[in-house]
């Protein structure tokens, strides 16, 4: 995961601008009439994701003509997203793509190399309508991690995935992500682990792991991986004429070096690093 500064958009500037769009002045009417309530909700969201508790939230399990709060059903909130926020002409939509660009190089925070398309709710509106267009609930992600990610609801602090909003330090900078030379094959099979460092808190330990399963991201980081060993291979070749599995080993090592002092829980990162130690890989597994 690679963090982000958590946005500085007010939930209320981005509610007043989605319902300034609406045409239907029943409903302006009736959301107007639960805005208290809406800040209220917004505002528990906010002290329970510092404290990584958003699980303390209630899930909504009805359909979208369910009454939510006040007169608002479930499909009225989720539309000032999708109908108020996200169409290009409307006045939100520069929110909407001020989130999006605030991902770094364009980088999905989630996975760390696919591209930001689209805007990812932390906690679904399907199951959380009112926080459909609270910005700290909004990630800039790609395509796979938006639609991909495990639908489960958490139910325990450690069953959480990580949030790039809030979820910095011990999480970006020490290494929990790693990688395996699985199998002696042609071409080599990668294997990708979430090992968190033994002196973390258990809670810690299970929302890393949680993370890397939610997202796919064992699957997911070994399809790049297959993709950058075919790049390798006549890379390698060069430094094997000159020095053998020992020269192999260092420029890998080199690789990794770079690759860690970018990110230290990157796939590259890992993939690097497992490779250079490989004595089999470095000596006839790279070709």
């Amino acid at each position: 995961m690679r963090a982000i500064s958590p946005p500085q958009i007010g939930f209320s500037d981005v509610l007043t601008s989605c319902v300034g769009s609406i045409a239907d002045q029943n409903l302006v009417n009736k959301i107007n009439a639960v805005t208290p309530q809406l800040n209220l909700t917004a505002s528990d969201f906010e002290v329970k994701v510092a404290r990584a508790d958003l699980f303390q939230l209630p899930a909504f399990t009805g359909d979208d003509s369910s009454i939510i709060v006040g007169q608002v059903t479930k499909g009225e909130l989720k539309s000032l997203y999708s109908s108020h926020m996200v169409p290009a002409k409307k006045p939100a939509r520069s929110y909407y793509d001020q989130l999006k660009m605030s991902a770094p190089l364009n980088i999905c925070p989630y996975c760390g190399f696919g591209h930001v398309t689209t805007l990812d709710h932390y906690l679904a509106k399907a199951n959380y309508p009112c926080f459909s267009v609270l910005a700290i609930n909004l990630v800039p992600s790609c395509a796979d991690c938006n639609k991909g990610k495990s639908s489960s609801l958490a139910t325990t602090k450690g069953n959480q995935s990580l949030h790039p909003y809030f979820d910095h330090g011990h999480f970006v900078n020490e290494q929990w992500l790693y990688a395996e030379v699985e199998q002696q094959s042609s071409p080599p099979s990668i294997k990708f682990s979430a090992i968190p460092p033994t002196h973390w808190q258990d809670i810690d330990k299970e929302r890393v792991k949680s993370h890397f399963k939610d997202f796919k991201l064992a699957a997911r980081f070994k399809v790049q991986a297959a993709t950058e060993l075919a790049v390798l291979k006549g890379e390698l070749e060069f430094y094997f004429q000159e020095q053998q599995a020992a020269g192999v080993a260092e420029a890998l090592s080199r690789k990794h070096a770079a690759a860690r002092g970018q990110h230290i829980n990157w796939w590259k990162t890992a993939l690097f690093h497992a490779l250079a130690h490989d004595a089999w890989y470095c000596s006839v597994g790279f070709r």
